[in-house]
């Protein structure tokens, strides 16, 4: 199986420069695209797409350097007319990959292309090996990436909010890794499980003047109100950076008295809301195929996935979210023979057969159009609202359905099935 090719951003005004830098690198077999300032790269690009980005320091309206942290892991090198050792300093200190002077020598250009992608290549392996990735190309992950690279930089606490398997982790490891604390061990605390005693040696250790660290408290909702004062001790120092999740409103469970307001004031500087994943399923695409380049390098073959198969899970609730996306393929690839694609009859989705699962997702649109009488209509769609509701918008539910949200308002007082609040 050969590897994909590495896509590569060269942001530069100068034409000459620009075009021979884009014929270099597709030279050596890199995939390259272009924009002229960094107005162009934002506006024109999704820019967690690439591995790397290449930029002239000074460019027309803004400085390259505002492209460092712009993603939330993409590294950024560099290229500067103005040479000297304190611009280099400054750029590094900044988050920059590497600095290079113009005119630059190709093999040293490209040496530390090379560097940098075999770097983050490998630093990606290594995470993902047992991790979710965090992919995707809805306008809620993208947003989420966005917030990542503006929070990652600094020292405020984060909350990430969201159902079970939604991917919460993936987005603590990614502000983790693109921190100033990057070299350090992003530490998991189970706040269901932890005890007094756990907490307080994180305490201690910060104490002792070691190097600063990332924690994170998953699912604190979980955390028993006896501990929110050793917790709160623990946001406080000033050697440790917080990250946590929830799958609760931390507010509702406030006013109820099952946590502590104070401790919520200290780890909700920044809340991020991570979507379900049946609300983005322009994400399902990427996400498998993250997953089974990583099966394939685990079964030592090349795991692929028919056309009918992407779609049927593309149109699938995935009421477990990314876990259960992953937990699915995973069986599907291990169960595969050499040289077979995943097709919908290897898929078990909750456990269903995909025969099932494909007479569930008939809309009311193609129903109609195969001659199905009004009453079949009418009990499909009210079994399907009731179903479903619990579990999804009325933008989802009127999605699936294949009819508008007007006519699904409609159809609901019509029908007097109660109107599920989004």
């Amino acid at each position: 199986m050969n590897p994909p090719s590495k896509r590569i951003l060269v942001v530069e005004d100068e034409e000459i420069i620009r075009i021979s830098l884009v014929k270099l690198l597709e030279r050596h077999h890199y995939k390259a695209s272009q924009a002229v300032s960094v107005k162009a790269a934002l506006n024109n690009f999704n820019l967690n797409e690439f591995d790397l980005i290449i930029s002239d320091l000074r460019l027309p309206g803004g400085s390259g350097a505002e492209l460092i942290g712009a993603t939330g892991s993409v590294p950024v090198l560099i290229m500067t007319s103005f040479a000297s050792l304190r611009s280099a300093v400054d750029i590094m200190r900044k988050g920059a990959a590497d600095y290079i002077s113009k005119p630059f020598d190709h093999e040293e250009l490209m040496g530390s292309v090379k560097r940098i992608i075999d770097h983050e290549t490998h630093k990606k392996a290594s995470l993902n090996a047992t991790q979710d990735p965090l992919v995707g190309n809805s306008e809620a992950t993208i947003g989420i990436l966005n917030t990542i690279s503006k929070v990652a930089p600094t020292k405020a606490p984060v909350l990430i909010s969201g159902e079970v398997g939604s991917g919460k982790f993936a987005i603590a490891r990614t502000i983790h890794h693109a921190s100033a604390l990057c070299n350090g061990f992003l530490s998991v605390i189970n706040c269901a499980t932890v005890t007094a005693e756990e907490i307080n040696q994180y305490l201690d250790l910060a104490g002792d003047g070691n190097e600063p660290t990332t924690i994170f408290l998953r699912d604190i909702c979980h955390l028993p109100v006896t501990l929110s004062a050793h917790v709160l001790r623990l946001t406080k120092s000033t050697s440790i950076r917080c990250l946590a999740s929830t799958t609760k409103n931390l507010r509702e469970l406030c006013n109820s008295g099952q946590f502590c307001p104070n401790l919520l004031l200290s780890i909700d500087a920044v809340n991020i809301q991570v979507p379900p994943l049946r609300e983005r399923p322009s994400d399902i695409i990427q996400l498998t195929d993250a997953f089974l380049a990583h099966f394939s390098n685990e079964l030592n073959f090349d795991v692929t996935i028919s056309k009918d198969s992407r779609h049927l899970l593309s149109q699938n609730n995935w009421p477990g979210n990314i876990r259960e996306l992953k937990n699915t393929l995973y069986q599907a690839a291990i169960l595969l023979e050499k040289g077979q694609s995943i097709s919908p009859s290897t898929l078990k989705i909750n456990g269903q057969s995909p025969s099932s699962i494909q007479k569930r997702q008939l809309t009311l649109s193609t129903m109609a159009e195969s001659g199905e009488d009004a009453a079949s209509l009418t009990n499909y769609f009210t079994q399907f609202v009731l179903d479903n509701q619990s579990t999804m918008s009325e933008t989802v539910l009127a999605e699936k359905l294949g009819i508008s949200r007007k006519s699904l308002w409609q159809r609901r007082n019509k029908l007097g099935i109660s109107r599920k609040t989004d």
